[in-house]
């Protein structure tokens, strides 16, 4: 088996977690609620198709990240039966058509869930990878983020969960892509929180997740799987966590529940490259 540090190299001459701070074209005024147009390339808004009196509706139903031109990660519990779904690269906003550079819809061909994923209201092992119908050309608003390594941890750092789920101050669907700061919470600090949250001494955070949250600024309805990214020294990012689970938006003493990615390094390394060689020419 290739090392994960080999097979994350970066592709098509573009670096992984490469932002574009401050975004493309555009400017927006919106003191950070709002990401700037193509800051967060690697972001995915995942969409099921609905067939209602002969036309084809797309409904939003949740997020994703760009790791591969032919995959996409996102949580288990995003996307059913793949046939379904189409993943668009390079989205913005959600309104408008006429962005200086396109958004790009590629069908999904497979879903590959963890073998340990249960669907059940508090999953675990939350996570899969897309299969795209067709590999992804990288330009300046559809790139790839960097995974992180096995024994990575983000505890204390700041980071930024992107998509366009429910803003939770509003209750209505974000139209432009959201950019929210969350701290990353200890799992020892989110396990007791969610115990006096939902007087429940039993329970027990599991092993796959990681938690980021709690000060009132929140991930909400529709952002499944949509990212959690992480900063590093050099300026690049790196997906920390996806989007799984929590108690009410925005609830301040109870911090939302993130897929822990550094824990599935190992296995998303593996299975793209079986995937590999099973199709190869």
């Amino acid at each position: 088996m290739r090392s994960w540090r080999k097979f994350l190299a970066p592709m098509d001459n573009y670096k992984c977690g490469s932002s574009n701070a401050g975004g493309l074209v555009y400017e927006v005024e919106s003191n950070l609620t709002y990401a700037g147009f193509a800051e967060f390339p690697w972001t995915v808004a995942i969409f099921k198709t609905i067939f209602e009196e002969k036309e084809m509706l797309l409904e939003h139903i949740g997020g994703g990240s760009l790791i591969h031109p032919k995959f996409v990660l996102t949580a288990a519990h995003t996307v059913h039966k793949p046939e379904r779904y189409i993943a668009r690269l390079g989205e913005w906003n959600m309104r408008s058509e006429a962005e200086f550079f396109s958004s790009l819809d590629v069908g999904v061909e497979e879903r590959i869930k963890h073998p340990e994923y249960r669907d059940i209201c508090t999953p675990n092992y939350d996570i899969a990878l897309l299969v795209l119908k067709r590999s992804v050309v990288y330009a300046g608003h559809i790139r790839p983020i960097c995974l992180p390594s096995p024994k990575d941890l983000f505890d204390g750092q700041r980071c930024i969960a992107t998509g366009w789920g429910v803003d939770f101050r509003t209750n209505k669907p974000a139209n432009i892509m959201k950019r929210i700061e969350l701290p990353v919470v200890p799992k020892s600090q989110c396990q007791l929180a969610y115990r006096l949250a939902d007087n429940d001494n039993s329970f027990r955070l599991h092993c796959s997740s990681m938690c980021a949250g709690g000060e009132g600024a929140d991930t909400c309805n529709k952002d499944g799987g949509s990212p959690l990214a992480c900063s590093r020294d050099d300026g690049s990012y790196v997906l920390a966590g996806i989007v799984s689970w929590g108690l009410e938006c925005g609830r301040k003493e109870a911090p939302g529940v993130y897929v822990d990615v550094a824990k599935f390094a190992t296995w998303i390394n593996d299975t793209i490259e079986e995937y590999e060689e099973r199709n190869q020419a």
